[in-house]
């Protein structure tokens, strides 16, 4: 595996996904010919998809080889909310600041794990496991209303067992196709997948 903290080693598209408190560099290799780095600046500018809109501000130095280089470091993308960012990619001519749009895209940010406290569970998996504690819990009669709240359904299916693995079962499946699309993306194919109910 090559270093990949060595600038010669960066890749040369942008990532599609960056995750918070990682370092995290790629360079443009196609750009310099047109803009030469000693006359043009080239830079990002991300915004969020929420209601925040929050915009995050990227510039490219020169490699030292004459092409363009971003490198953000572990410091700089911890501070980087997780979530989807639209991105539009500018030159700018340094001579007078005049600015041309030439590309864009969307980047990923997702959660730095090693900092995270948040259940890293799916939806899918988080109520399988309330449902179940529901079940359990309606055993022995107690907290019923607190369940119902919990889980975001009526109060009478903590009651009736019947609704209750009716809740259950369809979140078993959700759970089952989760697992099958998290096998396809890793390659090892969308086979069956049993689970005991």
């Amino acid at each position: 595996m090559s270093n990949l903290f060595d600038a010669s080693n960066a890749p040369t598209t942008e990532p599609g996904e960056i995750t918070a408190g990682d370092f995290v560099q790629w360079k443009r290799t196609d750009l310099s010919s047109d803009y030469p780095t000693g006359s043009y600046t080239l830079s990002y500018i991300l915004r969020l998809q929420s209601t925040t809109g929050r915009k995050i501000s990227i510039s490219a130095s020169d490699d030292g080889n004459g092409d363009y280089l971003v490198s953000l470091a572990s410091a700089t993308t911890a501070g980087y909310d997780a979530g989807t960012y639209n991105y539009d990619t500018y030159i700018t001519r340094d001579s007078d600041s005049a600015r041309i749009k030439i590309g864009g895209g969307q980047m990923v940010v997702t959660v730095n794990k090693a900092t995270d406290a948040t259940d890293p569970r799916s939806l899918a998996a988080r109520m399988v496991a309330k449902i179940e504690a529901a079940i359990e819990q309606r055993a022995d009669n107690h907290q019923l209303d607190v369940l119902s709240y919990d889980l975001g359904i009526d109060a009478s299916a903590t009651r009736d067992p019947a609704k209750l693995l009716e809740h259950l079962m369809f979140w078993k499946r959700e759970l089952v196709k989760e697992n099958r699309k998290a096998r396809a993306r890793a390659g090892k194919g969308g086979g069956s997948i049993k689970v005991r109910f």
